[in-house]
């Protein structure tokens, strides 16, 4: 065999290897984006209707407020003292209170706390398991009333990453399936058709319908 065709053989394996470990790796990543994705997209399903099936309670707890009147050092102080953790956002602050929120997929809670008596109510939502899902789909600590937002939780860090490498591998996955057809494309003959249909409807949604 040429030197040529062992590169061939050589890349044809490790195309293989790459479009099968990297499907099984992202198997139950794609099953949770695709439900959650159903949900986002048909509200009216019984099985998404997770906000009217929410838990919510109400609570009132004492806390000790610090002088310190910089809102991040405040929140994390008080979050500190009830054992709270999650991605914090939606925060005001004016000279007697401070209201904030914090999220994790599936629980949400709400804080207002005096800073001249130290009383913090606490409103928690819980949801359900379609609810926790479906807030996974978007859940990437970044405010929407504010592009240059960051995640402050490091667990939404490490979400973030892993959807990064998610579409990444996405795209690998894409691009080792066109490699393997086109080895076989005239034993395939309907592939350049679904191909070319597949383009094509992409650039439509992307182009087309963003000009109107």
């Amino acid at each position: 065999m040429s030197f040529n065709g062992l590169i061939k053989k050589d890349m044809n394996y490790w195309n293989r290897k790459l479009h099968i470990h990297i499907g099984l790796f992202l198997l139950v990543f794609i099953w949770l984006f695709s439900f959650s994705g159903l949900l986002l997209n048909h509200g009216s399903w019984e099985i998404s209707n997770f906000w009217e099936k929410r838990k919510e309670t109400n609570s009132i707890t004492a806390v000790q407020v610090p002088l310190e009147r910089n809102s991040n050092k405040l929140i994390k102080n008080i979050l500190s003292q009830l054992s709270v953790n999650g991605e914090v956002d939606n925060v005001k602050m004016w000279t007697d209170s401070i209201h904030f929120r914090v999220s994790v997929p599936g629980h949400v809670r709400n804080f207002r706390v005096d800073l001249n008596s130290g009383v913090c109510n606490q409103n928690d939502l819980k949801f359900n398991l379609a609810g926790t899902i479906r807030t996974l789909h978007t859940f990437n600590g970044v405010d929407r009333n504010d592009a240059n937002s960051r995640p402050n939780w490091w667990i939404t860090k490490i979400w973030r990453l892993s959807m990064d490498g998610i579409a990444i591998g996405l795209i690998l996955l894409c691009i080792s399936s066109w490699i393997m057809w086109f080895k076989v494309r005239q034993k395939f003959v309907w592939g350049l058709p679904i191909f070319v249909a597949g383009i094509g409807l992409a650039v439509y949604f992307v182009f087309v319908l963003a000009a109107w």
